[in-house]
Order: structure tokens, then C-alpha cells, then sequence
């Protein structure tokens, strides 16, 4: 009879012991209906981050003949690398005469250039 109690006892506690992990690990509160106690949904966030932030607009057209790398990745579809590629495209032919001249640098087709034709400026 007490091989049975211990065995008993045992069981007993791992299940205990299993239902505390539980709670801890799953974060799971048991309280009766009307105790005081809410539940309260956790704030449904965004898969990322960089998702939910707005790309930051740049502070003024900016000037292609002499604009950064940084500034010229502030723009509408540009990022480091194409705004690399103006540099190498104004270091290779110069100033830039016309805006129309961004959709000769690699990466910049018809859709590129209509979202950074109002944000670039030659002046």
C-alpha cells in the first residue's frame, strides 16, 4: 500500500507542477467571474517595425547636382543603393540638365521617376 501513496504522491505533483508551469510559461490567469479581474488584450503590433513607421519626407526638393548619399535616400523609392548610382551617374556625365536624365540611372524606370519628380530639383 505506501508503493501506491508514493507512486500517487508523485503523480500528483507532477501534474501540480505541470499546471504552474503552464501558467507561468503560457501566461495563463485563472480567477473566478466577478473576482476584480480583467482581461486585457495585448496591443496588436505590426509584423515590423520598419513596417509601421512612414518614410520620412525630405525636408525641401532636393538637388540632384548636389545632394548626399544621405539626402538622396530620403527620397520616394530611392535607397542606398540607387542613390548610389546617381552619384556614380553625376560623377560619369556630370550635372544633371534635366530631371528626366534619373530615369537613365539604373533601377529608375517610369513609375520610380513619377514618385521623385516632385522632390528633386536641378537649382
Amino acid at each position: 500500500m505506501k508503493n501506491w501513496e508514493n507512486r500517487l504522491s508523485a503523480l500528483l505533483l507532477l501534474a501540480a507542477g505541470m499546471t504552474l508551469a503552464a501558467i507561468l510559461v503560457l501566461n495563463i490567469w485563472i480567477a473566478p467571474p466577478g473576482s476584480g479581474m480583467t482581461l486585457v488584450e495585448p496591443e496588436s503590433r505590426p509584423e515590423s517595425a520598419a513596417e509601421s513607421l512612414p518614410m520620412p519626407e525630405p525636408p525641401g526638393p532636393v538637388n540632384l547636382n548636389t545632394a548626399t548619399l544621405e539626402e538622396l535616400d530620403t527620397l520616394p523609392g530611392v535607397g542606398e543603393v540607387i542613390a548610389e548610382r546617381i552619384l556614380a551617374y553625376r560623377e560619369a556625365h556630370g550635372n544633371f540638365t534635366e530631371i528626366e536624365q534619373l530615369m537613365e540611372v539604373d533601377g529608375i524606370g517610369e513609375k520610380t521617376f513619377a514618385e521623385l519628380k516632385d522632390h528633386v530639383t536641378l537649382e
